[in-house]
């Protein structure tokens, strides 16, 4: 459990993937609109994609030509509500509600 919190904290860490996280925390979003919303390039964006999904934080979804991405670890909950993100914010994200994520 301690070494899954540190690659958390530590993929959270970079701040091209905080802004990622923090901009899914709003909601689910197609890959070509988050490198727009966090102010970086494609290539960029579609590297921290990877990482953050390849670490089990994302999750990713087709959808015909779309790539729709939405947080899976519930976790990153955790961490925004510590970091003073106010629960109206958090409750945009519908895991963020559910009390049972652990």
């Amino acid at each position: 459990m301690i070494d899954q919190n540190i690659k958390l904290l530590k993929a959270l860490s970079e701040e091209s993937r905080y802004k990622i996280v923090e901009v899914l925390l709003s909601g689910e979003k197609c890959a070509c609109e988050i490198p727009k919303l966090i102010e970086r390039t494609q290539s960029n964006t579609s590297m921290h994609l990877t990482k953050l999904t390849d670490l089990g934080i994302l999750q990713s979804r087709r959808e015909g030509k779309m790539i729709i991405y939405s947080i899976k670890d519930l976790r990153v909950c955790d961490v925004f509500k510590a970091l003073g993100y106010s629960e109206g914010k958090l409750l945009k994200l519908k895991c963020c509600m559910n009390e049972d994520k652990k």
